[in-house]
């Protein structure tokens, strides 16, 4: 669900203008916009204030630079397209954003990563403290595997929603092998807080929703 003060508290820490914000939440709240909408945004930073408390990760320059992760990784999003990651990392990067270099590189590489989460290694010469930074969004856009049963059926139905494209056929087959390529993971999430968190949980739903499609 929106929460309007989360998602201003979470803009108010994204250096971008005015007009830049309102064209990001513009694009969230388009046609065919389901589950990558506001909602979506407003429940991975309601996670990171959770979670992260008292963290490296909500402490400077990590907060600010999480907070414009979150907010752009789904700027653009269309579900017939593949390039949505990059497209979104360029609509950050034309910002201009009142960051420096390396923190402009940082978001944008981010934003690329969540295209394959689980496969996302660090660059090189990358620094610890930003890998783990790195790692902590992606868990956390991972995260609405671990929601309860009747909120991961509800963000189900909306990602179906959003590929209302797909016969059912052409969807439980893309939808089956999600969750297969998920479950033969070792690990889901890589940050040990976030992984204490929801790891079980996430198994669950994923050997719940694997048996529903099989």
């Amino acid at each position: 669900m929106d929460d309007p003060t989360l998602i201003a508290d979470l803009f108010a820490l994204v250096p971008v203008a005015p007009a830049v914000r309102d064209d990001v939440l513009a694009r969230m709240a388009g046609p065919g916009r389901h589950y990558h909408d506001v909602g979506h945004l407003a429940f991975l930073w309601r996670h990171h204030l959770r979670y992260g408390a008292g963290l490296p990760v909500c402490a400077p320059p990590w907060h600010r630079l999480i907070a414009s992760a979150i907010a752009f990784h789904d700027a653009v999003y269309n579900p017939l397209r593949h390039d949505n990651e990059l497209e979104s990392a360029l609509l950050w990067r034309a910002a201009a954003p009142a960051c420096q270099p390396w923190e402009v590189d940082w978001v944008a590489g981010t934003i690329l990563a969540t295209e394959d989460h689980l496969g996302a290694q660090p660059g090189r010469n990358m620094a610890p403290d930003a890998w783990q930074a790195r790692l902590w969004m992606l868990d956390l856009d991972l995260s609405p595997l671990a929601a309860a049963e009747t909120g991961f059926d509800i963000n189900t139905a909306k990602l179906r929603a959003e590929y209302a494209h797909l016969d059912d056929a052409a969807w439980d087959s893309g939808r089956r092998g999600f969750l297969i390529g998920l479950s033969r993971r070792v690990t889901l999430f890589r940050t040990p807080v976030l992984a204490t968190a929801f790891e079980a949980r996430a198994r669950s739903n994923l050997a719940r929703e694997l048996a529903s499609v099989s």
